[in-house]
């Protein structure tokens, strides 16, 4: 018995410049091989694949029928088929010689002679040069399109609608009135784009194809200059980002920006003035500095505080209050951080609840020092220090590989840098906190003798003596003394670290 492998592939571009489909290339595969002898016919083919790339499934699963020798013949329409980059269809082509399996092509006679391999090789640089000028001719006339005024393609941002007719960007009314509020919350009321998702959703205003409203949606929508009246051509080099999504994550292609001198711009309707562009640019700039942890918010219950409704821990965030930013908590389930996972709806100021804690810490040690002293010198302490500092390093590990991955997307460019840095300046701030708390872990410490007061306890009554302690040292000593805090609306139930206090 004699198995051949058939091996078709074809592009879009391919199927509409040269009118043959996978049908037809098998077909005619086929016949081939049963020409040849072959008693059995497997067929692997990869559709809406480009011969630029190596790594695609059905070439894959060829090339390891073949290495494991479990097909005697492979049977393909043309050379091109295998690949049009010319070092990868002579690196197949000496995979399926060496595993002395037979090469059949339909359309092309292979010899496996010097004089074969040499007009091979002719034939497949031809067809690699074929291709290239094929981009170049297409590259070129997309840009003389733009010169003259219209767009190359059918591009639709949101606010727009293409007109095929006049290859121009009509402006979509019930669209345009979102970009000019999203611009409008951003620009004049500080808003960012999570706070401005919220609201879209909350408004009942649907995203373009129905669904709820995201933060990258509107962030995209914000950094976009088109609704300044101009569209950008040729502004990014996307050579090789088409055949991301067949591509293994580490070998994706990321866009890179070209020289401003070679954008050509075309004039679209305007949706925003310039000067409001420019604000909405500054509160973004602004917000990203804030993210990369120059001047962030901080809070003294970070780490601490969970919702007393559902459970779900609490994070702050910077609100807007009818054009006035505050510092509030908010569940994670309220929407304000993470995603769709339900609604909470629980969200608190910040400082009346960090006051009324403040105010017990202070009364539990001007109540009874000593009885502190002697918590944090006992051996229950230690213990409890030794399982603390365990689940910190897990903590830790865990932000770590979150960063990692991050910095890997970062690098790979599959995600904007602005939209990856809001993630990375969470979890840098995650770990700085995680590392704070260890350090004061680790640290030595001596124990209460003979009733006298320790170094610990004298740090904590210097810090108590002054008129207002840096957020710093707040945040150090409630982590001395609060296991946890559970919030729900005005009542609040605090979990002491220490036996003793209440």
């Amino acid at each position: 018995m004699t198995v051949a492998a058939v091996y078709t592939r074809v592009s879009t571009e391919d199927q509409a410049r040269h009118g043959y489909s996978l049908g037809a290339q098998v077909e005619a595969c086929r016949e081939r091989a049963l020409a040849l002898g072959a008693t059995e016919v497997q067929v692997f083919a990869d559709e809406g694949v480009s011969g630029a790339l190596l790594s695609r499934p059905s070439l894959t699963a060829l090339r390891d029928a073949v290495a494991t020798r479990q097909v005697e013949m492979v049977v393909v329409w043309d050379p091109d088929r295998l690949s049009r980059n010319l070092s990868h269809q002579l690196l197949i082509t000496e995979e399926i010689e060496r595993a002395k399996v037979r090469l059949e092509f339909v359309n092309f006679e292979w010899k496996n002679t010097p004089e074969g391999q040499l007009f091979y090789a002719l034939r497949g640089a031809i067809a690699q040069y074929e291709k290239e000028k094929i981009r170049e001719r297409t590259g070129r006339g997309r840009l003389q399109k733009a010169r003259t005024g219209r767009l190359p393609s059918a591009f639709r941002p949101y606010g727009y609608e293409y007109d095929p007719g006049t290859s121009l960007l009509v402006p979509k009314p019930a669209e345009v009135e979102v970009v000019q509020q999203i611009f409008g919350w951003t620009a004049e009321g500080g808003e960012g784009p999570a706070a401005i998702a919220r609201r879209l959703n909350l408004l009942g205003i649907p995203a373009r194809k129905g669904g709820r409203w995201h933060r990258t949606v509107v962030r995209q929508i914000l950094a976009n200059p088109v609704y300044t009246g101009v569209f950008h051509v040729n502004r990014w080099d996307t050579a090789g980002c088409s055949l991301n999504r067949h591509r293994p994550v580490g070998e994706r292609v990321s866009p890179s920006l070209r020289p401003e001198a070679d954008w050509v711009p075309v004039a679209v309707p305007a949706l925003i003035d310039r000067a409001q562009w420019e604000a909405a640019q500054g509160r973004l700039a602004q917000a990203r500095r804030l993210w990369a942890g120059k001047g962030r918010a901080e809070y003294l219950l970070s780490g601490l505080l969970t919702c007393g409704r559902c459970g779900m821990s609490m994070s702050g965030f910077v609100g807007v209050d009818w054009g006035v930013r505050r510092r509030k908590y908010t569940c994670r389930r309220s929407g304000a951080v993470g995603g769709d996972r339900g609604w909470c709806g629980q969200a608190l100021a910040a400082e009346p609840l960090e006051e009324a804690l403040w105010r017990t810490v202070v009364a539990w040690i001007a109540d009874d020092p000593g009885a502190l002293a002697a918590a944090g010198a006992s051996g229950a302490d230690r213990a409890a220090r030794q399982q603390e500092l365990a689940a910190l390093e897990e903590a830790l590990a865990r932000a770590e590989k979150g960063r990692a991955n991050l910095m890997a997307v970062l690098e790979q460019g599959v995600v904007p840098a602005e939209e990856v840095a809001e993630g990375l300046g969470r979890v840098r701030g995650r770990i700085a906190e995680l590392q704070l708390r260890r350090s004061d872990l680790l640290a030595p410490r001596t124990e209460a003798v003979d009733g006298r007061e320790g170094p610990l306890l004298d740090r904590f009554l210097a810090d108590l003596r002054e008129a207002r302690l840096p957020m710093g040292e707040r945040k150090r000593l409630v982590r001395e003394l609060v296991a946890g805090v559970s919030v729900d609306g005005r009542r609040a139930r605090i979990e002491a670290r220490w036996p003793g206090l209440s």
